[in-house]
């Protein structure tokens, strides 16, 4: 686990240890009407930031409805890819937050969330990589199941259900689970 985390640790609080929260600020100044800055800035740094299991993904902003339900970070990332996955997510927040209206169908990486990025100081991209993540993964995979056909071996982070038949794709002999 990263130095960074600590239990019930809220966005401000990680914001401020990375020493981003005057530029979180800066962006919801520059992007906000005077009258919803600060209800913005109350509902954000409140968020609670919480680790990510997930080895394929280095973070995640949940929601439900218009309620934020948490930022999830992978912390075993590098510094740097760590501080711009958090101002990523941070800007799914800041979208999500100022939006007028209620939409159900919102586009995670729209014009939205473009704009907060750019206020952020982030690039737009919408997926990113880290050595130490793809490490990570690399550790936790195993055997999950050998073709009978082909002797092939099959390794996966997750198990494979034991109840469904599977078929390997090249050679089209069934794969026993292990």
């Amino acid at each position: 686990m990263n130095k960074h985390f600590k239990t019930g640790m809220s966005v401000r609080m990680l914001a401020v240890e990375l020493s981003l929260w005057q530029q979180i600020v800066a962006a919801v100044e520059s992007h906000c009407a005077a009258v919803s800055r600060s209800q913005l800035l109350e509902r954000l740094a409140i968020i609670p930031v919480v680790p990510s299991r997930a080895s394929r993904r280095l973070g995640c902003y949940a929601f439900r409805g218009r309620e934020p339900v948490c930022i999830r970070l992978q912390f075993a990332q590098e510094p740097e890819s760590l501080r711009q996955t958090f101002l990523h997510e941070i800007a799914h927040a800041c979208d999500h937050l100022s939006q007028q209206k209620e939409s159900r169908q919102r586009i995670g990486h729209g014009t939205g969330w473009r704009q907060w990025a750019l206020a952020l100081g982030i690039g737009t991209a919408t997926t990113g990589r880290s050595a130490a993540v793809d490490s990570l993964h690399q550790q936790r995979r195993k055997l999950v199941a050998v073709c009978l056909e082909c002797g092939a071996e099959i390794y996966r982070v997750r198990r494979l259900n034991r109840n469904n038949r599977y078929l390997h794709p090249p050679c089209g002999g069934v794969l026993k689970p292990m």
